[in-house]
């Protein structure tokens, strides 16, 4: 595994709390934002704008905190979500992939209000999550990173 900067004590606290009773919605939101800031720092490497070594350095950090957030998938009965480093299973993806399609259709306001419910909540009821069962969906990785 790569070298990372330690945290703080009191973030590592808040992070596995997080980790261990954020709504699924909220866990799918945190591994979006990871994934999205992965694919940035691709685009910015493909670009030229981003260095190998900054490449290499930053998205490890960032697949880092990427692993995290897929091994709390577990309590949503993903099947071993990370296989190794940088590895994700398709069960992990199958679930991103449903989750993904579902919130792309909701308004910033819908998602909005979807948040705050499950937060205050803890979960999401049936006719605010995806329909059908993502054991299902497509199992495509959201990003692949791959240094030429």
């Amino acid at each position: 595994m790569p070298k990372t900067k330690a945290k703080t004590k009191v973030w590592a606290q808040q992070e596995k709390g997080f980790l261990l009773e954020a709504p699924e919605v909220s866990i799918f939101l945190a591994c979006l934002s990871v994934v999205n800031e992965l694919r940035r720092l691709a685009e910015g490497y493909e670009s030229g704008e981003v260095t190998r070594i900054a490449f290499s350095r930053r998205s490890s950090v960032l697949v880092g905190e990427l692993s995290d957030l897929v091994g709390a998938t577990e309590r949503f009965d993903i099947v071993w979500p990370v296989l190794e480093f940088g590895r994700f299973s398709p069960f992990f993806w199958r679930w991103f992939n449903w989750w993904n399609d579902y919130l792309q259709e909701l308004t910033p306001r819908q998602l909005s209000l979807l948040e705050r419910t499950a937060r205050a909540s803890g979960y999401v009821c049936s006719a605010h999550r995806p329909k059908e069962h993502s054991v299902r969906y497509r199992s495509a990785p959201a990003f692949a990173l791959v240094i030429n």
